[in-house]
């Protein structure tokens, strides 16, 4: 009996240590996916705290973080889960033959210039990726999901921001060879 209570309150500890790491970087979070949107000159709605939060909830599933620069890994794979089930749920609708989109979830994907079979793709060979490169993997999370600049991403990986540069470069190549 006292070992569950001990894992209870263990839970309860983590469950709080995340939500004071979200809470704390939430604006830095919500910054970068508006600037996501302003880079694309998309309209500015209420989906990017709706992807924060579904991002929260994944993260939720995580049980230690060893510091902010993991939380913020975390954060931005997290991100693009969000974002490549939205596309795997809108693809799904679009054969069942159902309504695409819902008043909900209009603008979700509004940054993206990409079609849901796109970011499934993108998202699928993203997995590979992981396998392959899980450096190249971290950073195509932090600068395409997450909208990270070349200096956020090189700090959160601790990592020049040349790395960066050249990673981001040869990651593209490697995606857009097989996306092609």
């Amino acid at each position: 009996m006292a070992a569950e209570s001990d894992e209870t309150h263990y839970d309860k500890v983590e469950r709080d240590v995340a939500a004071a790491l979200f809470t704390q970087h939430y604006e830095d979070l919500a910054n970068l996916a508006r600037a996501r949107r302003r880079r694309s000159k998309a309209s500015d709605t209420m989906m990017t705290e709706d992807i924060l939060h579904e991002s929260f909830l994944k993260l939720g599933q995580e049980k230690i973080w060893r510091d902010d620069k993991h939380f913020l890994c975390a954060a931005s794979l997290a991100i693009r889960h969000v974002i490549v089930d939205y596309a795997r749920r809108k693809l799904t609708a679009k054969r069942r033959h159902e309504r695409v989109e819902n008043p909900e979830e209009a603008g979700v994907m509004v940054e993206y210039g990409e079609s849901p079979e796109e970011l499934v793709a993108i998202g699928n060979l993203m997995e590979r990726l992981e396998h392959a490169r899980p450096r190249w993997a971290r950073i195509v999370d932090a600068r395409y999901f997450a909208g990270m600049t070349e200096e956020e991403t090189a700090n959160m990986l601790g990592v020049s921001d040349r790395t960066v540069r050249r990673d981001w470069t040869d990651a593209k190549a490697w995606l857009a060879e097989r996306v092609a």
